[in-house]
């Protein structure tokens, strides 16, 4: 019985330890899951310029695999960071001036969805003017965010 009640006690403490910190009031909760989700795009556009980069330089194609699903797993990241971003708005009445960024944040999350959707059908998605050949089809596939966006960081 009373290893039992020892095993119990570690866990919590390692949870406990290991969760972020949120502020008691609702308001305060929604700013700190915009600031979460800014930082998961950020690191999401660290990885589309990885995975951009390796193409221009011609990586091996395991290489690309590689930085294909970090890409992926980020965005997806991303996407419940803009989740929690949701949450945290249904609780926090009034904040009319946070509304256009998590209108923002949401309209950035699908259209990196989308473009992860397309990179695993092999498809093609838009990038800035460099290309590479798609040599199992014969076709120029284009590669990162749209033209005129830039990534923060």
């Amino acid at each position: 019985m009373l290893v039992l009640g020892l095993g119990g006690a570690g866990c919590d403490s390692i949870y406990q330890k290991t969760q972020a910190p949120l502020p008691p009031e609702p308001c305060a909760q929604l700013k700190f899951r915009i600031d979460e989700a800014q930082r998961a795009e950020q690191l999401t556009g660290q990885y589309f310029t990885t995975l951009r980069d390796g193409l221009n330089q011609g990586r091996s194609e395991a290489t690309i695999a590689t930085d294909i699903d970090r890409v992926a797993a980020a965005v997806f990241e991303f996407e419940r960071r803009v989740a929690s971003v949701r949450d945290a708005a249904a609780l926090c009445e009034g904040q009319t001036q946070l509304t256009s960024e998590i209108d923002r944040l949401q309209g950035r999350s699908k259209e990196l969805l989308d473009q992860v959707q397309v990179m695993r059908r092999g498809g093609q998605f838009h990038h800035q003017p460099s290309t590479r050949r798609n040599s199992q089809r014969g076709r120029q596939t284009l590669i990162g965010p749209r033209p005129g966006r830039v990534f923060a960081g």
